[in-house]
């Protein structure tokens, strides 16, 4: 079976529909980028879906894994459309803004479900300012924040991770078409073990 080969700005175009059909009413930046050895695609959006739900479609679309044990960059296999196909995307990144409408509701949030911590810390409310400047790195909470690297800011952007404005992913006919058969499997044998699929255990 002959295998079918998409460019990196062909996989990127398909990411662009697959996300259009998957959030609707959602605007995403989705630009590739060739370079000597591989290629990448980078996609980028404003408060709408938090990662875990684009990263639910894009992560489909990437034709390697990288094993750091070893140091080792593998492939990954698809089908699509009941042809072999080889996605043009050696990594598939993803980086989400935020609106100050977005920071502020995160910021009342906590504010309200820890009010009792940042009275007894006696920290006022944070501002959006303090965030963006990153000065709230520094401000800790009593009985939340004691191990050197908690702080309001981390508290702040976690629950912007966690927030989306749809808890539904919508299917999309073009993410639907393709599925991975397989990975080159040498992280199994000589690495920590990567499986772009599910294994079943010896």
């Amino acid at each position: 079976m002959t295998t079918k080969y998409f460019t990196c700005a062909e996989t990127a175009k398909l990411i662009r529909q697959s996300l259009k059909e998957a959030f609707s009413g959602a605007k995403f930046s989705v630009r590739s980028s060739a370079y000597s050895g591989g290629a990448s695609i980078s996609v980028s959006w404003t408060d709408g879906p938090n990662p875990a739900q684009v990263e639910s479609i894009t992560r489909g679309f990437k034709a390697a894994y990288f094993d750091g044990s070893i140091d080792y960059q593998g492939s990954i296999h698809h089908m699509m459309d009941g042809q072999q196909v080889h996605f043009g995307a050696d990594y598939i990144t993803t980086s989400r803004h935020y609106s100050d409408a977005a920071i502020q509701r995160a910021i009342d949030y906590l504010s309200r479900r820890y009010a009792g911590n940042f009275k007894e810390s006696r920290v006022s409310k944070p501002t959006v300012e303090q965030f963006r400047s990153g000065e709230l790195y520094r401000v800790q909470l009593e009985g939340l924040h004691w191990d050197g690297s908690s702080s309001v800011q981390t508290m702040i952007h976690a629950a912007l991770d966690k927030h989306t404005d749809g808890l539904k992913v919508n299917a999309s006919a073009t993410a639907g078409k393709k599925f991975i058969t397989h990975d080159d499997g040498y992280s199994r044998q000589c690495g920590a073990g990567f499986s772009a699929v599910s294994v079943d255990a010896d």
